[in-house]
């Protein structure tokens, strides 16, 4: 993992916790759920049990602290008023901005603040780093809420 994934937990509740095997690989810094079967997710994926209803509404356990395998145990930060970087699904430059997860489990910019779930608050403007597979990838520092 090239780009780091938790900043910060500032004192607060954060936990890292393995709840469950992945699903399928899963990079770090994605948003996850766990589906009916137990089996950790990238939140957002559309699984028959996901707890959305369009984009901008799913909800998460947390943030993939490192990658997962397919099969393989998941290290998931979970909690409130945790400082993370994030993968987004495009770049994020204003501070401030409610987040969300978009359909690949990725930060995006909350379109309707009433009826999509801010999941985070930016804190920087996003930047290109490097994931574990040398890719480059749009992350931004987020505040979990």
């Amino acid at each position: 993992m090239a780009t780091e994934i938790l900043l910060n937990d500032g004192g607060a509740p954060a936990r890292i916790l393995n709840l469950g095997n992945g699903n399928a690989a899963i990079e770090a810094g994605m948003f996850v759920d766990i589906n009916s079967s137990g089996k950790i997710v990238a939140a957002g994926t559309g699984f028959a049990d996901a707890e959305e209803g369009s984009t901008g509404q799913a909800v998460a356990l947390g943030v993939l602290l490192v990658d997962a395998a397919s099969g393989g145990p998941t290290n998931v930060i979970t909690g409130k008023g945790v400082i993370c970087n994030v993968q987004a699904g495009e770049a994020l430059a204003t501070v401030g901005t409610d987040i969300t997860i978009n359909g690949d489990g990725k930060a995006e910019a909350s379109a309707d603040k009433d009826a999509h779930r801010a999941v985070g608050v930016t804190l920087a403007a996003s930047f290109n780093g490097t994931d574990s597979g040398g890719n480059t990838t749009v992350f931004v520092k987020v505040l979990l809420i």
